[in-house]
Order: C-alpha cells, then structure tokens, then sequence
C-alpha cells in the first residue's frame, strides 16, 4: 500500500502543474513534486536520484525565497559543485552506468532553469529535463515517476505554447 501511495503522491503533483499558469506555482509545485520524489527514490533505495532531488529542492526553495535569477558564471559554478556531489554519491554506491547519470542530466536542466532562466526558459528546461527523467523512470521501472515527469512534459509543453500565442497576440 505504501509503495503505491509513493508511486501517486507524485502523479498528482503532475496533474496539478496543468494549474501552474504562473512561475511561481510552477516553482512551488516542483517544491512539492521534489519532496514527492526523493520519498519515493528513497523507498527504491535509488540514493543517487534521492541526492540529486534533495537538492534540486534547496535550489528550488532558493529561487522561491529570494525570487531572483543568478548571473550565468555563477549558475555553471554552483551546477558543477552540486553535480560533483551527486557524481560522488553515485561513485560510492556504484551507480555509474549511463542510466544513473539521467537523473544528473535532469538534475543540471531543471537547475539551469531555475537559477538563470524566466517562465520561458524555465519552461523548456523542465519540460527537456522530464521527459529524460520520464525516459529513467521507464529504463528503472519507476512507474510513478515515470508518469509524473510525462505529465510534466505535457502541461509544460501546454503552457510554453499558450506563452508563445501570448507572445504573438502581444507583438501584432
């Protein structure tokens, strides 16, 4: 029963960004969604994707907190010291085939769009980082996460062209 609770807590977190019409509900929503996943993560006892989600949630907070985009220097030094430490726990458990280093490519996408991007661009970066994180949740039978992230791909892929026809409307 656990473990199926685990595997929907997160799909509804997705169906929810279907209401994230701003950033900042889509900002608290990944929040969310990042607590979600590092449950579940740690149910499988994936401790690489549980690192790499924990802090994505600190990163996400900070963005939430202080509302501000980082200088682009500043956003690739701090994604390489927060990959270097998912590469580490990765090593120590002997996670270091190419399906453990998906989460790691979410994980740098998801970032970037935090810390340097506005909606568009954050956007985007969800929406390229989830379908990877929907493609591991598939290689590692992870069906929860990999519906979550499919769902988040979709919602975000909605919202990108509803802010481009906004885009077009607003420049005619």
């Amino acid at each position: 029963m656990i473990e199926f609770l685990l595997h929907g807590i997160p799909v509804l977190f997705a169906v929810g960004s279907f209401w994230s019409n701003t950033e900042r509900k889509l900002l608290i929503l990944n929040l969310g969604l990042c607590v979600a996943i590092a449950s579940l993560l740690v149910f499988e006892q994936a401790w690489g994707g549980v690192v790499t989600i924990v802090v994505a949630g600190l990163s996400t907070s900070y963005r939430l907190i202080t509302q501000r985009l980082l200088h682009a220097t500043t956003t690739y030094v701090i994604l390489f010291f927060m990959t270097l430490i998912v590469a580490a726990i990765n090593n120590m458990t002997g996670n270091t085939g190419l399906i453990e280093l998906m989460p790691v490519l979410t994980f740098m996408l998801y970032r970037f769009g935090e810390l340097h991007c506005k909606e568009v661009g954050l956007r985007i970066c969800i929406a390229l980082g989830s379908l990877n994180f929907s493609t591991y949740g598939v290689l590692t039978e992870t069906w929860g996460l990999a519906i979550t992230e499919g769902l988040f791909v979709v919602s975000n892929v909605w919202y990108l062209i509803k802010l481009r026809k906004g885009m077009a409307v607003s420049a005619v």
